[in-house]
């Protein structure tokens, strides 16, 4: 298992070698298409403000210092949807970012340009975005018509749902899962709606949402009031869980969040490729201390510890027993 790193700028890649990043991925946004577009389409999942470059020639300088320390970079074009106008502009750039910037491979969400991009027969390898949302084999066997050589599995799946998909799809491609950091309220791949950074996530504001509960007929009883609270009430601390406790950190700043750590050893077991830490806004901080806790548990499953001593390790990086006794912090719940 690999660890895949978000970086954002050359300043960055020394130290994240060092904490144990074995790949990495970016974005790119060109004036280009912010001279069409603003910064209110995105060209990728992420907003061009602070989580990418936003010029073709720093990314090829970034590549050429990641194949330099023996790594390979990755380049997200995973918009869920092109319209008829932009696709040939996206297809130029992706063009653009494997025959002349030499990327390892292209991230792509939506088929058309999937299909598009694999009859180019670029040197860049394809791999399937989580915004595909590949929930089964046979969405990675749909997808495989296009030559990807690696599948991002949405954050959503359990271990067991996990599990199927690579016994059936590991030997014709690569399985990469999430494993720090960002988590979603939505099946991301089915979402709409964007986390533009001038007016947040719609997703990030549902736990500070105020209601209020009214009964059309038999007036409501006390009972079920008291239910439908305690309802809301938890769908809160979920949410905040998910947006990362509060953008919290334990007293060694290693940040709170969604995470799969404790799973490490099956998803090995499984052969899943690669570990995405998520992050390509993050503080140069926050991935440096997020690689550096990935890299201890990865080593340790390497290493072949025992099941039980890769939680308990995992679990005391995290310093509060409760937030993992909480079960919302877990991407994949282990035995479930």
């Amino acid at each position: 298992m690999k660890i895949l790193a978000p970086i954002r700028e050359r300043d960055e890649l020394e130290m994240l070698i060092a904490s144990g990043a074995d790949e990495f991925y970016c974005g790119v946004t060109p004036k280009e298409w912010l001279e069409r577009y603003s910064g209110a389409v995105w060209l990728n999942r992420r907003s061009p403000k602070g989580s990418g470059l936003d010029n073709v020639q720093a990314l090829r300088s970034l590549c050429d210092d990641v194949h330099a320390a023996g790594r390979e970079l990755f380049v997200t074009l995973n918009g869920p949807y092109y319209t008829a106008e932009q696709i040939p502009l996206v297809l130029r750039l992706g063009q653009q970012l494997s025959e002349e910037c030499g990327v390892d491979a292209l991230i792509v969400s939506d088929i058309n340009l999937m299909m598009r991009l694999s009859e180019a027969r670029l040197h860049a390898k394809l791999h399937v975005s989580s915004v595909a949302a590949t929930l089964n084999t046979e969405a990675v066997r749909f997808l495989l018509n296009f030559g990807p050589s690696r599948v991002i599995l949405p954050r959503s799946l359990r271990l067991e749902e996990i599990a199927g998909i690579c016994a059936d799809v590991s030997k014709d491609v690569e399985i990469e899962v999430f494993l720090l950091n960002d988590g979603c309220a939505f099946e991301e791949g089915f979402c709409a709606t964007t986390h533009h950074h001038s007016v947040g996530a719609f997703c990030t504001s549902l736990s500070d949402m105020q209601a209020d509960f009214e009964w059309y007929g038999p007036r409501m009883s006390s009972r079920r009031e008291r239910w439908l609270r305690a309802n809301l009430d938890d769908y809160r601390k979920w949410i905040w869980y998910l947006n990362g406790n509060g953008c919290g950190s334990t007293a060694k700043g290693l940040p709170y969040g969604p995470c799969g750590l404790c799973a490490l050893t099956d998803l090995q077991a499984m052969g899943v490729a690669s570990l995405k830490v998520v992050g390509r806004e993050a503080s140069p901080f926050k991935k440096l201390a997020s690689v550096k806790m990935a890299h201890d548990i990865v080593t340790r499953v390497r290493a072949k510890q025992d099941k039980l001593v890769v939680i308990e390790r995992a679990r005391s990086l995290r310093a509060e027993p409760e937030h993992c006794d909480a079960g919302y912090m877990c991407y994949y719940k282990v035995g479930a």
